[in-house]
């Protein structure tokens, strides 16, 4: 089920299997137990924690920026990108944000909290802690997902112009002030 939040976890499974080339569902373990698509990991998120999807959008801008900074990164799983960058566009949006062994809870027991909290780490290192997003860059971000995803569910190759608060850019290139 999706909790009433189908069309926008499925839009944001679509993003993310295009941006990393990952799997629609997490390898399976050891154990053979089968893991929920992203867009059920991403709609089970939603549900437990009552976010606001403003959060979904905001992950999709921070793992658009780090394919920017990783051009030829991909995934083996798009839930281990998926849930540490959801924590951290909750905690840029909310000052009272659940915290991190709370999101165990939200994982269905897929990730511990150790393994949690070290994902975290890694995303804002490989981002070098640029997780300021300017609130005009991320309406504008908001649309143009739905425009070359949201129609009709295909997953184009797309990753946006994107820039580091109070940074120009130029087609995602950052530019100098002066160059503005």
């Amino acid at each position: 089920p999706f909790y009433g939040y189908e069309t926008i976890t499925r839009l944001c499974g679509c993003v993310v299997r295009s941006l990393f080339s990952c799997p629609d569902e997490m390898p399976a373990s050891s154990s053979q137990k089968r893991f929920p698509t992203i867009a059920h990991f991403i709609a089970y998120a939603l549900y437990r924690t009552k976010l606001h999807t403003s959060v979904v959008f905001t992950e999709l801008y921070l793992l658009s920026r780090l394919k920017y900074k990783f051009p030829y990164s991909k995934a083996s799983s798009g839930h281990r990108l998926l849930i540490p960058t959801f924590m951290i566009a909750h905690k840029l949006l909310d000052d009272n944000s659940y915290e991190n062994n709370s999101w165990a809870v939200v994982t269905h027991g897929i990730f511990s909290l150790q393994e949690l909290n070290q994902m975290e780490r890694e995303i804002c290192r490989f981002l070098q802690w640029q997780l300021c997003i300017d609130p005009e860059d991320l309406a504008d971000f908001e649309i143009r997902v739905w425009k070359n995803y949201g129609v009709d569910g295909t997953c184009p190759p797309f990753v946006p112009s994107l820039k580091v608060c109070g940074s120009p850019s130029i087609d995602g290139e950052p530019v100098s002030p002066l160059q503005g």
